[in-house]
């Protein structure tokens, strides 16, 4: 009897677990049909979820521009499109002669041709920067270069500090890397700060942090490193084991002297470092499409990074050979196109200034680079955006928002490369409605 009860026990259970495995079964069937069915809704990564619907001042612009209304656009920096150009002599010589010969060989080298990053070794050693060529890669751009450094440095959800105010275009850069911007604030009284208290209070708030980004000068701040403030991030990033990244593309861009100001931000560090910059700011050749990244730092890190980025820069090969066969060329003769663009840009400040002057907008402290910024006052209703709408509207002139450069207050912000009839009758226009949006609040 035990033992019938036992079998009958034993046909149950067996009967339970069929019964449970086809219930089971049936149940993740219809999961997989389910998640199918969602996924196949989501064609593209959650990564680029972006925004893409035209912002106000977008569509006010274009609206202006359909109707044929006339626009001053001091928002551009392309020195291209604002008559800052090379004879086609200078586009000539570059791939003539021997260098014409040499473009139909293809010879890839993961970080460049070594005469092209000699070239940038040479440059940095000529502004009396230790510089190895060994230490020197090449990029298509520099936001390819960040991409590069996001890549070697982080894995998906770590963070890199980045300043605010600063370019946008490093949130797009680090989302497709699944990488986390953590914001340390610039301060100003009379002029630009990196706000160190806030920056070690954020990096002891993230656990997770790999690198402290700058820019040097910043962008739209115009405010060079101080000596004492590259050190300082300097010995955080070596303290903490993280790199320092800095770009440098508008530092051959002075706007007055500053004492004090860092230079070049390579040398002997106690941090892994990483130094920016490229042709589309140092010889305003952005069609060109040739940047470069230099390593700094202690020599085992170097060793690491180099064998590491070697891989990445490996799986793209960027650069085009005819731009690095040219670059010692470019380099040796963009010089007078770099004087071109600091008279220009200092003479704009001048007549920004002077516009202003009497008004109550005024310019903030800048040291060097190719923007402005204005800050607007505070009127009910006006915000930045608001302002930057009634500019175009009523005096046909397209500002930056400071949002639009995470610029916390009431600010716009604008290029100096635009030519300098164009720009003092810009700015004449934006002073008086200024003034007279004033006057009525």
């Amino acid at each position: 009897m035990r033992v019938a009860l036992g079998r009958d026990a034993w046909r149950a259970g067996a009967v339970l677990h069929r019964d449970v495995t086809r219930v089971c079964a049936r149940v993740a069937g219809a999961l997989r049909v389910f998640c199918a069915a969602v996924g196949s809704r989501r064609r593209f990564s959650r990564r680029t979820q972006w925004e893409l619907t035209p912002n106000a001042l977008t569509r006010a612009l274009a609206d202006r521009r359909a109707a044929g209304g006339d626009v001053v656009d001091l928002t551009i920096t392309n020195p291209t499109a604002v008559g800052l150009r090379y004879p086609s002599s200078f586009y000539a010589s570059l791939f003539e002669g021997p260098r014409a010969a040499a473009i139909a060989a293809y010879e890839p080298e993961p970080f460049g041709l070594e005469a092209a990053r000699e070239a940038v070794a040479s440059y940095y050693r000529a502004r009396a920067c230790a510089c190895d060529a060994a230490d020197v890669w090449l990029t298509a751009s520099t936001s390819e270069a960040f991409a590069q450094l996001f890549a070697l440095l982080c894995d998906p959800g770590d963070a890199v500090l980045v300043p605010q105010p600063g370019y946008p275009l490093l949130e797009y850069l680090a989302g497709l890397a699944d990488v986390r911007l953590v914001r340390y604030p610039l301060g100003y009284d009379g002029a630009w700060f990196v706000d160190l208290d806030a920056l070690r209070a954020a990096l002891r708030a993230e656990p997770r942090a790999r690198a402290i980004a700058c820019t040097a000068p910043g962008n739209p701040t115009g405010a060079y490193l101080g000596e004492g403030e590259l050190a300082s991030l300097e010995s955080l990033c070596a303290e903490r084991g993280l790199a320092l990244l800095v770009d440098e593309v508008f530092a051959e861009f002075p706007l007055r002297e500053t004492p004090g100001r860092t230079r070049c931000a390579l040398g002997p560090r106690a941090c892994l470092g990483f130094v920016l910059s490229g042709l589309s700011k140092l010889a305003a050749l952005p069609q060109l499409k040739l940047a470069w990244g230099v390593m700094c730092g202690p020599a085992r890190l170097r060793t690491e990074a180099r064998g590491r980025l070697a891989i990445i820069a490996d799986t793209s090969l960027s650069v085009g050979t005819p731009v690095q066969l040219a670059l010692p060329a470019i380099l040796r003769e963009a010089g007078p196109m770099r004087e071109r663009i600091r008279a220009r840009t200092a003479a704009n400040l001048v007549a920004l200034r002077t516009a202003l002057a009497a008004g109550p907008a005024s310019v903030l402290d800048v040291e060097a680079g190719w923007a402005a910024i204005v800050r607007l006052p505070r009127i009910a209703g006006l915000d930045d955006e608001a302002w930057a709408l009634a500019l175009l509207e009523r005096a046909g002139t397209l500002v930056h928002p400071g949002s639009f450069y995470d610029l916390p207050g009431c600010h716009g912000v604008v290029s100096l490369l635009v030519p300098g009839e164009d720009f003092t009758r810009a700015v004449g226009a934006l002073a008086y409605e200024i003034a007279s949006r004033a006057d009525v609040a």
